[in-house]
């Protein structure tokens, strides 16, 4: 058999692993590269259906102090007959990204044990640094993502909600103070229709959501006060505010007609609870005022006159009181 013989009577399967193992290899690096991408990706994900949370770490004390005055939690805890500091660390699971530019990172911590529900859990989101802890966000969701858009330096986050089956997003962005749903403006019509009772009495009632800022919610409540006080008529209005230390503050604004002159009664309440009772024990500071004449100033102070046209996030309502001292704002 001559040497042409010898080559011809190989087997094709001798020269195979040269090309195949090229190709093996850039498959392999092709799948690797997905494989990184896709954990890069679900290293950002935090979901409800987890026991445990990407970054998982223990829960700092900073964000322990301001959970349990969380109104949902601090519940929990008189159901327990446990007071604020007795806040149990198997209640929560946390974990944290960082940010790229110092120790600041992201926390985010997810109720567990009692404080799960199906398919959507409380979730919070901090601004942590050392031992600092500011509240960016505080929701219930099936899950949240952060995602590779930033506004103002931080992450956009995607919020996951499960119902009937079906998955719903809605996208929040960082106003430079907190998380705040995409989109939220003050707008005073969509407010008055979904939240007023009309009448000759009208009330309207806002209330605090998650994501929605309370700049806006006062605009909307400045903006219906002040038309009704043009009118010279009754009527009552309440806005309940969540502060980010947990205190959940109530504004209350009556006006009535005496003697043919008005006058609006406006009642400022906070709630407070004291660490180391237990039951919690909630203190409310109430503060009644009585103004008898409202004034429309811009940002600036300047005075708008009552003719004088002026979208109400550029101004603000100043009350004074018989003696024409200034008694509150909003």
């Amino acid at each position: 058999m001559d040497e042409h013989d010898t080559i011809t009577a190989m087997p094709p399967a001798r020269f195979a692993p040269i090309w195949m193992v090229l190709l093996a290899v850039g498959l392999t690096a092709i799948i690797a590269n997905a494989q990184k991408s896709q954990a890069d990706t679900s290293e950002l994900v935090f979901s409800s259906e987890e026991d445990t949370l990407p970054g998982a770490l223990e829960l700092p004390d900073c964000a322990r102090a301001w959970l349990a005055r969380d109104a949902h939690v601090s519940r929990r805890l008189d159901r327990e007959h446990l007071s604020l500091v007795q806040l149990p660390s198997d209640w929560f699971v946390a974990g944290a990204i960082g940010l790229g530019d110092g120790e600041d990172k992201l926390l985010v911590v997810m109720g567990s044990d009692g404080l799960r529900g199906a398919n959507i859990n409380p979730f919070w989101i901090f601004r942590w640094a050392s031992q600092s802890c500011d509240l960016l966000l505080g929701t219930a969701a099936h899950h949240l993502q952060f995602l590779k858009t930033r506004t103002n330096g931080l992450p956009d986050v995607e919020i996951g909600f499960a119902s009937s089956g079906n998955i719903s997003q809605r996208q929040y962005k960082f106003d430079g103070h907190a998380y705040m749903l995409a989109g939220d403006a003050c707008r005073p019509a969509e407010a008055e229709r979904a939240s007023a009772i009309p009448g000759a009495s009208p009330k309207m009632f806002l209330f605090q959501q998650p994501g929605h800022s309370q700049q806006n919610l006062r605009c909307e409540a400045r903006d219906w006060l002040w038309r009704q006080w043009l009118q010279e008529k009754s009527f009552s209005l309440e806005v309940r505010l969540f502060s980010n230390t947990g205190e959940n503050i109530t504004m209350s604004y009556g006006l009535t007609v005496v003697d043919g002159h008005a006058q609006i009664a406006v009642l400022l309440q906070k709630e407070v609870a004291e660490e180391n009772a237990s039951p919690v024990h909630r203190l409310i500071e109430d503060k009644l005022i009585l103004a008898v004449a409202v004034e429309r100033r811009t940002l600036q102070g300047k005075a708008v006159s009552e003719t004088e046209s002026i979208s109400p996030d550029a101004y603000e309502l100043h009350f004074f009181n018989v003696a024409g001292k200034e008694v509150a704002v909003l």
